[in-house]
């Protein structure tokens, strides 16, 4: 069984109280019971089926173990098509020492031992936008799960910028930005994201003037802006590489298909796939649950051996430690098939970014593919795509876009054609203009020559022959 997502949503605020723990950890079990019913549980005992609305044999187990004022619940869905297809999900409660979290998992695989591709489309279980709309904050790590966001303003563009900076930020960040029209470059592409990524990343749309923080924040290479999608990975601050946090411009959203409706949905799953794989790979089953379950066995054999006095007892408590020693064995199986997987699913990623390197090494001396457009999935652009350093005897223009206060610089963009005055004069000040068209173009200031038109107002146009 290959494990394609994980989840670990964590109760904070409140929870310093064993009682205050307890009670949410029921409230949280109530829902996943709701959940269980939904999809046609069949009974109400521990061990049972349900029935997939697919017509799929269902089967599912629950789980328990109590140390204390700790507890751990677990309810366990297995699945399985007529053509052999396996599907897993495992859903657990746990109230820890200081925090009361859930525990998710998905996977998938054969259930006949056949050397088969597997084709799967994983899709965020209804069950954890549920959670998420339940009263009360929730956590991964140090960030806080957020559902859908938007963002208006310089001011909050700019805390937006710091979040994405932060060094503690252990959850992906996708900003959408508005093009000049104020328009997605994707209808609803907005809410459908945040739909597929509850959970796992936090999603934001940016105005215009929050996609100008970002900008003033990062630099225009690592921005987003102008009806463009860019994926932020945690550790941003160590990490400013442009082909690390992939970005999707509106043309090349746009580019794939004449129906928009269908781009988007196909795009939808290729960003869903990139956060899965990713969460699959570093979601890991928190350690409290297994402290649980060993104290518990733990102290089961210790009971029964302290009132074994008879030759029965002790073959009892052969029979538990022999079963104990079965579950170890198990969970050592899995456990080697875990790690197997995580091994071909790093060879298989590592494969993969060797082939984009080369793909981006080589895509502007390639030839427009011949593939159909139905086959053609949107790439990710770098930073290089979006706006390339200016080479020898380019010009450039650029407009000052406002003057912010206390800084060195001037905030500019850049524009594609002159202002027509044909003013043009030898800058002798301008400064802070300077510094800016510096910053936008990734600290470069060795331009041959700048100039400023005489006749436009409004911080004017600059002309810059590289």
């Amino acid at each position: 069984m290959q494990r394609v997502a994980a989840y670990l949503l964590e109760r904070r605020d409140g929870m310093e109280w064993p009682d205050a723990r307890a009670s949410e950890a029921k409230r949280l079990q109530g829902e996943i019971e709701k959940w269980l019913q939904s999809k046609g549980r069949v009974g109400d005992g521990p061990n049972g089926r349900y029935e997939p609305p697919d017509g799929s044999k269902g089967v599912y187990v629950i789980d328990h173990a109590v140390d204390g004022d700790r507890t751990w619940w677990l309810v366990r869905l297995d699945e399985q098509t007529d053509d052999w297809k396996m599907f897993s999900a495992s859903v657990s409660v746990t109230a820890g020492a200081q925090q009361v979290f859930v525990y998710i998992t998905l996977g998938t695989g054969w259930a006949t031992e056949q050397i088969n591709p597997l084709a799967h489309d994983p899709k965020c279980p209804k069950l954890v936008r549920t959670l998420l709309d339940l009263p009360g904050r929730w956590y991964r790590g140090l960030s806080t799960l957020r559902r859908l966001q938007l963002v208006a303003g310089f001011e909050a563009g700019e805390a937006l910028a710091a979040e994405i900076e932060h060094r503690d930020r252990t959850v992906p960040i996708v900003v959408l930005s508005r093009d000049q029209g104020g328009q997605l470059a994707l209808p609803e592409l907005d809410s459908k994201i945040a739909l597929d990524l509850a959970g796992l990343a936090n999603v934001f749309v940016v105005d215009e003037d929050a996609s100008w923080a970002l900008t003033d924040a990062f630099g225009a290479p690592l921005s987003c802006y102008r009806g463009s999608m860019r994926l932020y990975w945690p550790q941003f601050a160590n990490n400013r590489d442009g082909y690390s946090h992939p970005v999707w411009t509106a043309q090349r959203l746009r580019s794939i298909g004449n129906d928009l409706v269908v781009t988007r949905e196909r795009f939808r799953r290729d960003i869903r796939r990139l956060v899965f794989r990713a969460s699959a790979l570093s979601v890991v089953r928190p350690h409290e649950i297994d402290d649980i379950r060993n104290a518990v066995a733990r102290r089961a054999l210790d009971q029964l051996r302290q009132r074994a006095a008879s030759l029965e007892d002790y073959h009892e408590l052969a029979d538990t430690y022999a079963k104990a020693n079965d579950t170890l064995k198990v969970d050592c199986d899995n456990l080697r098939s875990r790690v197997e997987d995580l091994q071909a699913q790093v060879v298989k990623l590592e494969n993969t970014r060797r082939a984009l390197l080369l793909h981006l090494d080589s895509a502007k001396a390639r030839p427009s593919p011949s593939t159909p457009d139905e086959e053609i999935m949107p790439e990710a652009e770098s930073e290089t795509d979006i706006n390339p350093p200016p080479q020898s005897g380019e010009v450039r223009y650029y407009k000052k876009r406002y003057n912010k206060d206390g800084a060195p610089y001037d905030v500019v963009e850049r524009v594609q054609n002159d202002c027509g005055h044909n003013s043009w004069q030898r800058a002798r000040g301008g400064e802070k203009a300077m510094k800016g068209i510096a910053r936008f173009e990734s600290g470069r200031g060795d331009w041959r020559t700048i100039d400023h038109c005489g006749s436009c107002t409004g911080g004017g146009l600059w002309r810059v022959r590289w």
